[in-house]
């Protein structure tokens, strides 16, 4: 007889065509119990919400200061929150812990999911595993909430949204009134420039006892320089928000910087004329400049304030689902077939080979059933 180790393939093939009888009943066997097993799992139904984000939108060439912040907020440390990238934003609300705890209560899912000891941790964790969110390739934000009843399902994941809006909303309004309050500090500190600057040039005037007259060439330079002080107002307040939310290592952060850069090159290249009617009509022209680039910005500001619009729109509401989600009986059944196939198989494969193994090596095997039966009983 051939040595176990060189058993070739066909020995084994037709082992199992000889016990082909046994194998099937254990294959239908365990198709019967699998399918029985799948029909006693509960149902689960899913339903999604789809949601679009709203595009920032801005006041005149500038826009708001929360257009701003949300524009040059970071995302991964190296590009802007803004176009395709806006919908992250969302996600952190839509992922975090207050809006599944929200969702938890609203919905009594410690007792829904019967979480022993009406843990609130395992609770989120479970929602979590029947809980999905998705950004599509079109920049919308797909929700899908999975639960025992369809209605239920459907109402979690239109709640969802419902609370999102709701925590954008405030989320919104805080940042409003922050850089309402910034704002409100430095139209105010504009304003007192301005009158001082206009006061300053009466006072010329009057001691001159004459209107000022400058020349078409000076008052061109002058509202040139105050066009460069306004936009270095302009970058002063972008690199102020964003120092305070992206911090000074962000891209766009550089990029701003080497522009406010370039600017105060540009303003040093002007001559710094000692003519008194000169510099007192630029101060004029730039606190000018500088107070209508901020009334807007603040007006704005005031605005977002009191905004209390929902900031995504609703494409598809979520209705309950007129089929199950899962089990899937069909891919139990076939898993658990294949398995039991293989089970079968490997079970007469290891018979053979231990077969042959004692039919060639008879000492050995005596030796050792000696030595079991030698062994006491405990």
């Amino acid at each position: 007889m051939e040595p176990s180790s060189k058993i070739a393939p066909v020995d084994y093939l037709i082992t199992i065509l000889q016990e082909w009888k046994k194998v099937l009943l254990f294959v239908f066997a365990a198709a019967v119990l699998s399918g029985g097993a799948s029909y006693l799992l509960p149902k689960w139904y899913a339903s999604s919400i789809t949601v679009l984000p709203p595009r920032s939108q801005g006041v005149g060439s500038l826009g708001s200061l929360s257009s701003l912040l949300r524009d040059f907020a970071p995302v991964g440390g190296s590009t802007r929150l803004g176009g395709q990238s806006q919908p992250v934003n969302y996600l952190a609300i839509l992922r975090s812990r207050r809006m599944a705890e929200t969702i938890v209560r609203r919905f009594d899912l410690v007792q829904v999911y019967g979480v022993p000891n009406g843990s609130m941790e395992e609770t989120i964790k479970e929602f979590a595993d029947n809980h999905g969110v998705e950004v599509l390739d079109d920049g919308s934000i797909k929700v899908e909430t999975a639960d025992k009843d369809s209605v239920r399902a459907a109402a979690i994941a239109n709640a969802v949204i419902d609370e999102l809006n709701t925590i954008a909303i405030e989320m919104g309004v805080s940042e409003a009134r922050s850089n309402r309050m910034f704002l409100e500090k430095r139209v105010i500190d504009a304003r007192a420039d301005l009158t001082t600057a206009e006061e300053a040039l009466r006072k010329y005037q009057e001691v001159k006892g004459m209107p000022l007259i400058l020349s078409d060439d000076a008052r061109s330079a002058a509202s040139a320089v105050s066009e460069l002080f306004a936009k270095r107002m302009r970058l002063d307040i972008e690199l102020s928000v964003l120092r305070r939310t992206a911090g000074e290592d962000n891209v766009a952060y550089r990029q701003l910087s080497i522009e406010r850069a370039e600017i105060e090159r540009r303003l040093s290249a002007f001559p710094q004329l000692g003519m008194e009617a000169f510099r007192l009509y630029r101060n004029l022209l730039v606190q000018q400049k500088i107070l209508e680039f901020l009334v807007p910005l603040y007006e704005q500001a005031r605005i977002d304030e009191q905004k209390d619009v929902p900031v995504v729109l609703v494409l598809d509401k979520a209705v309950p689902a007129e089929r199950k989600d899962r089990p899937k009986r069909l891919l139990i059944v076939a898993v658990a077939t294949l398995a039991a196939l293989l089970i079968a198989i490997s079970v007469l494969v290891v018979r053979k080979r231990v077969r042959l193994f004692i039919d060639e090596n008879p000492e050995r095997v005596s030796a050792f059933r000696s030595i079991m039966q030698k062994r006491p009983v405990s």
